[in-house]
């Protein structure tokens, strides 16, 4: 670990959140007004990086600009440093301002909210009376990317292929995959339904995400027949389509949690039985000690 006396390299936050920048908007013009500085300065910036870093990091031609290969692989970690830095000064204002011992903040997966809710935000304030604990729902992508670069301490999530490097994985427990159907459906009174029955009726999944690629990749390696006429984003939707009798709704366990409705009954899809890991995950870089200690009680407490 580095000590605190080590010399750092000569960046500046400033100068690496000018890189980001021109790598986001490609344009050295746009660039330049966005920051409020001038060309000149925004061109240096970029040199003392390129200089210490020891590597290209832009190409740039009269019209556009491009990240060499060294710039994209550069990018996620100024990303990450940036998103740290700026939690850390909201931090610290928050401490001068409030008083307190800052911000842990917890990204989630909307269909998790029955593993963490009420028992784990009582937990927390118990035994972190002072620390402010932010709760922020993700889409299972957009959780993965917000770890990487910093926006959250760690997060409950889902895995799969796509779970990058830099993430360290807890898994919690097996979510199954469930159809949910109307109640007069006749295969509403099945307790376990082969994905096979499923051939002749039209699906209704959300449109992205983890579950929409492990039923994929479930249907092209068992060759089987799914038609798949409904792809929404909300859970409302999803449940609507099934109270019209319009389609069945397949989606992880978890969601079905607090579904208390009459009209609709939840069975297990088996043969073969599809689940999904949920998993506690953080970046592997070192949190700060009180954010670290808060990590390994809501491990402890979800295992």
């Amino acid at each position: 670990m580095t000590e605190p006396w080590q010399r750092l390299p000569a960046l500046s936050l400033k100068q690496i959140q000018y890189f980001v920048t021109l790598a986001e908007l490609r344009h050295f013009t746009d660039t330049a007004s966005r920051l409020a500085i001038s060309q000149p300065a925004l061109s240096s910036a970029l040199r003392q990086i390129e200089n210490v870093l020891g590597g290209k990091l832009v190409n740039r031609t009269a019209s556009a600009v491009s990240l060499t290969e060294l710039g994209m692989a550069i990018l996620p970690h100024a990303r990450r440093v940036l998103g740290a830095a700026q939690m850390g000064f909201h931090d610290m204002q928050q401490v001068v301002e409030a008083g307190g011992d800052g911000t842990v903040r917890i990204g989630l997966i909307p269909s998790v909210s029955s593993l963490l809710f009420p028992v784990i935000p009582q937990r927390l304030t118990q035994v972190f009376p002072r620390l402010r604990v932010e709760f922020l729902d993700r889409a299972n992508d957009a959780l993965m990317e917000s770890l990487q670069h910093g926006r959250v301490d760690f997060g409950v999530g889902a895995l799969d292929s796509t779970v990058p490097a830099a993430l360290n994985a807890f898994p919690l427990r097996e979510d199954p995959f469930v159809a949910v159907l109307h109640r007069d459906d006749p295969l509403s009174q099945s307790v376990h339904l082969p994905w096979k029955q499923l051939g002749a009726r039209d699906i209704a999944m959300f449109s992205t995400g983890n579950g929409h690629r492990l039923v994929a990749s479930l249907v092209e390696s068992q060759r089987l027949t799914l038609a798949v006429r409904y792809r929404v984003d909300y859970i409302e939707t999803l449940y609507g389509l099934v109270r019209s009798r319009l389609a069945v709704a397949i989606l992880p366990h978890l969601y079905t949690m607090h579904l208390n409705d009459p009209k609709l009954r939840v069975v297990q899809l088996q043969q073969p039985e599809l689940t999904r890991t949920v998993a506690l995950l953080r970046h592997s870089q070192p949190l700060p000690p009180l954010i670290e200690q808060c990590f390994h009680l809501l491990r402890s407490a979800l295992r």
